[in-house]
């Protein structure tokens, strides 16, 4: 191809940088010449139709005018790195060095090979780990002493932290005369059982979640026509003492009726009550014996609830929780399940579940998950095109051994049938599995086992939720689904470039949606009050 166009500019230090531009204005090569005019480095951008970015071959030369090393980096259409290989030659231009790593996008699965002058081949090679990369091989184990300073610094930080109104509290305006909070139950609940639910000021937060249920209720605002706060009421619930809204609310759930009326009063203001018909869809399966230790979800999503299994009291009040040092709210519990909201300044990585039940603390050894889609909400023209990236960050910090295939909670699933209708736990393919055998005949027997047992996978669903006015590229039926195993995460976080085209002006809305299917992580349990460390 030749260039419409040649552009020259400085380069510093009398070098000179020469760029090749076609018709339509892209950059095809770029040379760099020494101060004598001699040829250092050319780059050469292949072009293809529809792809965001262009391949790159880049040569280096030796004074003499000799190739001493070429590199290729490329690309697919929506600009993920698919790969790089490189070729060093000595002087007489036989190859003596080199690599070639290929990366499959929608997966983050790196695989590397290295130039074997002797074989004069390229060797399979393990990929090194990036730097926020690389599982730990075990899971944690904690100290009685450990768990108990946690669980202390997490005491005082709970006892000292100031009762402020909540952001949806703070937002709320006088424009109506009643405001909305919201009681949170477990779901499903059985008759006769005891379980307990909060109320919050953000019920919209919680209604997507499959463990709980929402039920709104409105309640008048104050005389100055200001936002109420949960402190400022009560809730009284048939054959219970009253308690209070900014607690968590216990209860049996009544035999022989789906349905419990519940009556909130204004604190000093009994005259101030609403009463509200509270619906529980209750379990046709029976109610099977509490598990005799406690167990987690392995990965809990910021802005989502992690699930604990274990010989609870369905009196969330009576359960103290705390990630690391921070105190965390107990939204909803039964006999053997409970709900725990993440703390919000939480950060992703292995972040440990401490709780208090009864008369045992456990140590939950969970790693703590955090998904963003930077761009899946903008303004965009007609024609306009933008990139958006969905990101997974915490799973690296799985331990190996925790790569447990799972549906925990088993919520996971129907979320993913709604999602997908017909979907299937994951399961390796045939030719998955030869080719993974294949790559990794280098690897010990006792390594190849080992990551023959670690089943465990992720679903990530982006979807279009405006497909009249933007399209995602690469999308099927407007979504776009990764299956994700520990192997994705072997470099820290993972990253997809996803195009978005709009197809006329306005506001569009792309939302991910993450499903962890993994087995859940057993606890360490001590005593309360134990003299003996372990």
């Amino acid at each position: 191809m030749f260039a419409q166009k040649t552009v020259v500019q400085d380069a510093g230090g009398g070098r000179k940088l020469e760029l090749d531009y076609n018709a339509a204005g892209q950059v095809t090569q770029q040379r760099t010449l020494a101060a004598d005019g001699k040829l250092q480095q050319k780059v050469d951008y292949q072009h293809r139709p529809g792809y965001y970015v262009a391949d790159q071959t880049t040569t280096f030369y030796r004074p003499d005018g000799k190739v001493h090393r070429i590199t290729q980096a490329t690309y697919d259409a929506s600009a993920n790195f698919t790969g790089e290989f490189v070729q060093d030659f000595d002087e007489a231009g036989k190859q003596i060095g080199g690599h070639r790593l290929t990366h499959e996008p929608m997966t983050n699965v790196y695989t590397c090979a290295d130039w074997n002058p002797p074989t004069q081949t390229y060797k399979s090679i393990e990929c090194p780990a990036g730097e926020e990369g690389g599982q730990p091989e075990e899971v944690k184990k904690f100290t009685y002493d450990e768990v108990m300073q946690h669980l202390d610094t997490a005491r005082k930080a709970a006892g000292e932290a100031p009762k402020v109104k909540s952001k949806a509290q703070a937002e709320a305006t006088a424009t109506t005369a009643n405001q909305e909070f919201g009681l949170v139950v477990p779901a499903p609940v059985y008759a006769g059982e005891r379980i307990s639910g909060s109320m919050v000021a953000n019920p919209a937060e919680y209604e997507p979640m499959a463990e709980v249920t929402v039920t709104r209720v409105a309640v008048p605002r104050g005389s100055a026509g200001e936002a109420s706060t949960l402190a400022d009421w009560s809730v009284e619930v048939p054959g219970e003492s009253p308690q209070r809204a900014d607690a968590p609310i216990a209860f049996t759930v009544p035999r022989g009726s789906a349905e419990l009326t519940i009556t909130f009063k204004q604190t000093g203001n009994s005259a101030q009550s609403v009463s509200k018909r509270i619906s529980f869809p209750q379990s046709a399966v029976k109610k099977q014996k509490a598990p005799a230790w406690f167990e987690a979800a392995a990965l809990c999503l910021k802005g989502q609830l992690c699930t604990v299994r274990g010989p609870f009291r369905g009196e969330g009040g009576k359960t103290f929780a705390a990630f690391e040092d921070r105190p965390a709210m107990v939204v909803a519990e039964t006999s053997d399940m409970a709900y725990i909201r993440i703390p919000e300044r939480t950060e992703p990585g292995p972040r440990p579940l401490f709780i208090a039940e009864g008369a045992k603390v456990v140590a939950l050894p969970v790693a703590v998950g955090e998904f963003t889609l930077k761009n899946g909400d903008r303004e965009l023209q007609a024609g306009q095109t933008i990139v958006t990236w969905p990101i997974l960050d915490g799973p690296s910090d799985i331990a190996d051994a925790a790569w447990q295939a799972g549906n925990f909670p088993a919520t996971n699933l129907e979320q993913a049938h709604k999602l997908i209708p017909g979907f299937q736990l994951p399961r390796e393919d045939r030719e998955a599995r030869e080719k993974r055998q294949a790559q990794n005949k280098h690897e010990s027997k006792e390594q190849r086992e080992a990551d023959e047992k670690n089943g465990g996978a992720i679903l990530l669903v982006v979807k279009n939720m405006t497909p009249e006015r933007v399209s995602m590229r690469g999308a099927k039926d407007q979504m776009i689904v990764f299956h994700l195993k520990d192997g994705s995460f072997s470099r820290g976080e993972f990253k997809y470039d996803l195009i978005v085209e709009a197809i006329k002006s306005g506001h569009f809305d792309i939302r991910g949606y993450v499903i962890p299917f993994l087995a859940p992580v057993r606890g360490q349990e001590f005593p309360a009050n134990s003299s003996v460390r372990k």
